[in-house]
């Protein structure tokens, strides 16, 4: 090679090298000058591992200056003591919340990490998680000592509300340890098949309790938070093997036997399945016979009394009333015979259209909340059940219920009513696909549209 292109070659390697050092595009801060030289104060503080800075503009104003954030990553270093590291910490939190950058309203978000990324895969999503995770939001030294110790307690990942375990033995294990010490965090399964949200303390008869339902066959989930379990089973809502997982949690017996809600769902969430674990129940759902008012003498009960026929009693219907959004109607059982009988349970109801058709796919349940009892019905006296149903539009002019029919039982004569406001007959917005609640028979009282 000729002498002139040797010294050409090195001419423009040196002006290659002074670019390079005018220009450095592996500068780790590409920020303002203000937040790089705090980037450089933390970055050789004792016990930092690595800092790294992510500047970006929210907004531009000439006047007021504009508004920008920076968001750190500050890495400690894994090679020592805990306390150390905390104190590290600490000092790059003071440090990086005083940055200011002239004529901009600078907002500094702030995570302090441990060790390298892991890449994690499950079923259902990739991503990189740190070890330790920890985002100031009242006191970092607090949140900081929490997530070393439930680190050495065992924990894989630990963040400000979080924990991950290996599996659910090592769960109970950090769980018992994170109860004793107070620290409230949610608890999952590296592999995500069961999680713990504590309500807001941690229970660790709950705890048992979804590890027991995430170990059941045919569970892809078990998950608890919100005061309910929920499962996710990988069959059916219809076969055999989801049966057996309800089956399972309507025999187990609830934490302190206190009533607790489940759902099992099944693949695409197509139906859920719901109930209460031991099928216990809380008071506000267990039906009870209907509260007669203070003075109110109830009727007499006579277990050998005959139950009433569709000739002892006298039906009517009182005039049909409305609240926001839903409707009222009762039937009344007036006993026309010479002795007392009886009447129990919900009636039996269908619906017809202006041409005497019934209405199609009406579902009629009982109140939940009112217990069937046995109501012996004097002669002379009234017993009553009402009906509730949803507003129904009738902007279209559908076929609405000019008429029903009402038997105390089903495979007895009905009889047909036509409901009436002042005498006058009128029509409910009862049509296709309604859905009514029906309460038992109960002893009918003055004020409650008892009939002459």
């Amino acid at each position: 090679m000729k002498k002139s292109r040797i010294l050409a070659l090195v001419a423009a390697l040196f002006i290659v090298a002074v670019g390079l050092v005018i220009w450095n595009p592996w500068d780790p801060c590409d920020a303002p000058k203000p937040i790089c030289e705090n980037f450089e104060k933390i970055q050789d503080l004792d016990g930092i591992a690595s800092v790294q800075v992510d500047y970006a503009t929210m907004a531009i104003d000439r006047k007021d200056g504009g508004s920008s954030s920076a968001t750190w990553t500050v890495n400690l270093s894994e090679n020592q003591q805990d306390s150390a590291a905390i104190e590290s910490a600490v000092r790059a939190e003071e440090i990086l919340q005083t940055t200011v950058v002239p004529a901009v309203e600078l907002q500094n978000y702030s995570q302090y990490v441990l060790g390298q990324p892991q890449v994690v895969k499950t079923e259902a999503t990739t991503g990189e998680y740190y070890a330790l995770n920890i985002s100031p939001f009242e006191d970092l030294q607090s949140e900081l000592h929490q997530a070393f110790m439930l680190r050495n307690a065992g924990a894989l990942r630990v963040t400000n509300s979080s924990v991950v375990v290996a599996n659910p033995h090592d769960l109970q294990e950090v769980a018992s340890f994170a109860k004793e010490h107070g620290f409230d965090v949610s608890l999952e399964t590296e592999d995500q098949k069961v999680r713990y949200t504590p309500d807001p303390k941690i229970d660790m008869e709950k705890l048992a309790l979804v590890i027991d339902a995430g170990a059941l066959p045919n569970v892809e989930t078990a998950l608890y938070g919100s005061h309910r379990l929920s499962v996710h089973s990988i069959t059916a809502d219809s076969t055999v093997e989801t049966s057996a997982i309800q089956q399972w949690l309507e025999q187990r017996t609830p934490p302190h036997n206190d009533p607790l809600r489940y759902s099992v769902s099944s693949p695409g969430y197509a139906e859920i399945l719901e109930g209460w674990i031991g099928k216990a129940l809380p008071d506000s759902l267990i039906p009870v016979p209907a509260p007669l008012p203070e003075g109110t003498t109830a009727w007499k009960q006579d277990p050998n009394a005959n139950y009433c026929t569709t000739d002892d009693v006298k039906f009517e219907l009182s005039a049909p009333d409305a609240a926001v959004g839903s409707r009222y109607l009762s039937v009344y059982a007036t006993n026309i015979s010479d002795t007392p009988c009886a009447v129990q349970g919900v009636a039996n109801l269908e619906f017809f259209n202006e041409e005497g058709h019934p209405q199609t796919d009406v579902t009629v349940t009982a109140d939940p909340g009112i217990s069937p009892e046995s109501v012996v019905i004097p002669v002379g006296e009234t017993a009553m059940t009402t009906m509730k149903w949803g507003a129904m539009s009738t902007s279209q002019d559908p076929d609405e219920t000019t008429s029903l029919e009402i038997a105390l039982l089903p495979g007895l004569e009905p009889t047909k009513l036509t409901p009436q406001i002042e005498g006058t007959d009128t029509s409910l917005d009862i049509l296709d696909g309604a859905k009514i609640r029906v309460s038992p028979w109960v002893q009918a009282l003055e004020g409650w549209s008892k009939p002459n």
